[in-house]
């Protein structure tokens, strides 16, 4: 009879420590599951941010007329054929600047070959112009080139033409030399 007795004890204990542990093995693969998902959100926040972080640190300066252009990247595309300069700007001046505007910009490259903006963004419904620009906030833009060769290493000179806040003005032009194309 003890020998019954133990056997049942030990065979309902075995029972109830495999349905515990299958229990416990069901709430570690929702954890799993769960930490997962918060690994990979943080993970596009990690990238945002190292972007952002490159986004702020610029290849060349420049500073014309109360702003700052910073250049920060410059992409070619050898499949598009195009070449595609970011910058920021930003007013340096204490007061709201009325607009910011750039319609034209060129680049020539180590051979002499020139070439000419295709697109320019330079606002929020990109756009040529900007307006109300405030003081101290970079503002992102970019300039897309089309061009036949895809194999310079650098831009010997890249001009931007920029509007002046005074209206009557004579157009300024933002010239940075030597810059790296990453080719891809």
């Amino acid at each position: 009879m003890n020998t019954k007795f133990i056997t049942f004890i030990l065979f309902y204990t075995i029972l109830n420590s495999f349905s515990f542990a299958q229990q416990k093995c069901s709430d570690l693969e929702n954890e799993l599951k769960f930490q997962k998902a918060k690994n990979e959100e943080l993970s596009k926040e990690n990238r945002y941010y190292k972007e952002t972080l490159d986004l702020l640190k610029p290849i060349q300066s420049v500073k014309i007329d109360g702003l700052q252009l910073d250049i920060t990247s410059i992409v070619g595309s050898k499949a598009d054929k195009t070449v595609t300069v970011t910058f920021m700007y930003k007013n340096i001046e204490a007061e709201t600047r009325s607009f910011f505007q750039c319609e034209q910009a060129y680049f020539i490259d180590p051979q002499g070959n020139q070439a000419h903006a295709f697109e320019i963004f330079v606002s929020f419904n990109q756009g040529i112009r900007a307006e109300n620009i405030k003081p101290d906030i970079p503002t992102k833009a970019t300039i897309t080139f089309k061009t036949t060769e895809t194999t310079y290493p650098i831009i010997r000179q890249l001009k931007i033409i920029v509007f002046p806040k005074e209206i009557m003005a004579k157009q300024i032009e933002a010239i940075f030399e030597n810059l790296d194309v990453v080719w891809k």
